[in-house]
């Protein structure tokens, strides 16, 4: 998994992360890399795969950093809190110091490289097969069917009502792309939580995207959705602009952005919020087993084809990890890994003949309950409540022992808890199950 950097001949191994909305991204990377700094104590030193690895140091200076100060002064200020989400691509730099052999006289050294970026970005890997009328087609799949169809009634009917053909109203629909991102952000929150918005760069920019200058939304007009589209509009049509600029966006901003980072990643962390789809019920489960389908699908590409060759050539490991499961008591954290893995059974059967290692995972990046027993022996969880600070003791939900087939499920809501308190870089922080995460990712 290994490769050297151009100007070093430091070993680099580079992890992209990230993570659909809600699931923790920041938080977890900076666990990942303060259990790094701290990778001779805590449960890091109980992983065999990690025994040669003696020292953690965080590299600074590397552009555009990951603000791990941040992070850090987060989690550990009083009162703590959790640290900002991201809104465009990082890179954490770590420098691992491995026991010198006896035969040696030089230390030996690797370096971790996280490439952080928004999940919504990594969404928009189907756009790379898509045209135009394909994108709307598959737009209106969703946006005419229940949920988002009551979440946005009159967008979708305006875009329905639009003529492809007919001279484009460039007021009206720089409007129609504004109202279609603030839709796209309604989607992702509760009490709906749908996965599925694209384009991604909608609703989180970057530094260098602005859609206002190329604006574009989709059409939903017969001849686009109906199996006969065409791409042929007269100039300066509705279709002709929205496709020149879905076109612009999807080959200069979304592909440029898979090649130049994908080419070089050894493995991927995609995080779910697992549980928060549950709590929305079947609607967002679908939906997040839609998108996870869909940005794995290049990995089952044939070697003929350029997002195969791009995947293929250097990710080996992918971990798909269901975050929060210190929410859970403890035999409910035990059925979270078991209705992950059933949830994505068949892209984990699909995935199998491939060279690529797919391990699905529960896991906390730091814990924020922890569990009470009473006298009786009954179990609740104490944790401290994200708005107030005070603290809280509940009984969460309990899950199935099974996915149903139909993803026809929901749970009970659970509260929105703080970091604990007492938390110090110079101690791995509390979590469940980063050492294995860890252990997975750096193994070879």
């Amino acid at each position: 998994m290994a490769r050297s950097l151009f100007t070093s001949k430091i070993p680099v191994t580079r992890i992209g992360i990230t993570g659909l909305s809600q699931a923790g991204k920041s938080t977890l990377i900076t666990a990942l890399i303060n259990h790094l700094e701290n990778i001779r104590r805590g449960a890091l030193s109980q992983q065999v795969v990690l025994h040669e690895f003696a020292h953690g140091h965080w590299l600074r200076g590397v552009e555009p950093a990951f603000d791990y100060d941040a992070g850090l002064h987060a989690l550990t200020n009083t009162p703590p809190a959790w640290p900002q989400s991201t809104t465009d691509w990082s890179i954490a730099q770590i420098e691992l110091t491995i026991d010198r052999p006896w035969y040696s006289t030089k230390p030996r050294r690797r370096i971790i490289e996280l490439l952080d970026y928004p999940g919504e970005w990594l969404l928009d890997l189907c756009l790379l097969e898509w045209d135009y009328p394909a994108f709307c087609a598959a737009t209106w799949s969703w946006c005419s069917q229940t949920p988002r169809h009551e979440i946005a009634a009159d967008l979708i009917q305006e875009l329905a009502a639009i003529d492809p053909h007919a001279p484009v109203d460039l007021a009206y629909l720089a409007q129609l792309q504004h109202r279609w991102a603030a839709f796209l952000a309604d989607c992702r929150l509760p009490p709906y939580q749908l996965s599925r918005n694209l384009p991604g760069r909608f609703l989180l920019n970057g530094a260098h995207y602005h859609p206002e200058k190329r604006p574009f939304v989709p059409l939903f007009a017969l001849d686009l959705v109906g199996g006969n589209a065409t791409t042929s509009f007269p100039a300066d049509s509705w279709g002709a602009v929205c496709a020149h600029n879905y076109l612009n966006y999807r080959d200069h901003e979304a592909k440029p952005f898979f090649t130049r980072h994908f080419q070089n990643v050894d493995a991927q962390v995609i995080l779910i919020d697992l549980l928060g789809a549950m709590t929305a019920g079947p609607d967002a489960l679908k939906d997040m087993r839609a998108a996870l389908e869909g940005v794995l699908q290049p990995f089952r590409y044939g070697t003929d084809h350029w997002l195969g060759r791009l995947f293929r050539r250097k990710i080996r490991r992918v971990a798909v990890c269901a975050t929060k499961m210190d929410h859970l008591l403890p035999d409910d954290q035990k059925r979270l890994q078991s209705l992950l893995e059933s949830y994505l059974y068949e892209t984990v059967q699909r995935l199998a003949a491939e060279s690529i290692e797919l391990n699905v995972m529960a896991i906390a990046a730091v814990q924020s309950a922890r569990v009470h027993e009473d006298s009786s022996g009954t179990q609740s969880l104490i944790g401290r409540d994200k708005r107030t600070g005070q603290r809280v003791q509940f009984t969460p939900p309990s899950l199935p022992p099974t996915m149903p087939h139909n993803l026809n499920l929901k749970i009970g809501d659970l509260p929105q808890l703080a970091p604990p308190t007492g938390l110090d870089r110079a101690q791995a922080f509390p979590g469940r199950r980063i050492d294995q995460l860890l252990a997975f990712l750096l193994a070879d």
